[in-house]
């Protein structure tokens, strides 16, 4: 079965007038979210093949935390630009594109994008917001699925959390 975990990047500071919005870091509220959620997806027994981050500071900041948590070398984290301000059509298209070695995924970007891919693979639900350092589980229905064939009718949200629920 193929997991990929949308995980939306930690609590961003505007604190800094004229910074550009790609440049924007993680304020103290994310710095402390980020490594409690990695610890709380380590606590139900993920396990990452593979990360897979925009390269935005607070998103990229976000997945070096998971990193951490998860003894992965913060250079193994793959930054792909066009998770950047990208569509559900992009994310999809990333998704379709991951290596079929790789089972279990954790997908590092930004909302509104991540509301939208996480409302697509509800099947019951409906998602308004996926909040700083919220993750959303999506998983494959069938064994031996492939990246290439996963969609909303191939898979469907598993799981939802987010630091206020934890």
């Amino acid at each position: 079965m193929k997991t990929i975990f949308l995980i939306r990047h930690a609590k961003s500071s505007w604190a800094t007038i004229g910074l550009r919005d790609f440049d924007r870091t993680l304020e103290q509220r994310g710095h402390n979210d980020a490594p409690r959620m990695a610890k709380h997806l380590k606590k139900l027994g993920f396990t990452p093949d593979a990360l897979v981050s925009s390269p935005a500071v607070r998103a990229r900041t976000t997945a070096e935390y998971f990193a951490k948590e998860f003894n992965i070398p913060a250079q193994n984290i793959d930054c792909q630009q066009d998770i950047y301000e990208s569509d559900e059509q992009t994310i999809a298209h990333i998704i379709r594109e991951l290596p079929e070695e790789a089972d279990t995924v954790f997908l590092f970007g930004h909302n509104p994008t991540f509301t939208y891919v996480a409302d697509s693979y509800a099947k019951n639900a409906h998602f308004e917001n996926v909040p700083t350092c919220g993750i959303v589980q999506i998983q494959s229905n069938t064994e031996g699925s492939s990246w290439e064939k996963f969609n909303p009718k191939t898979a469907e949200v598993k799981g939802f959390w987010y630091p206020k629920t934890i």
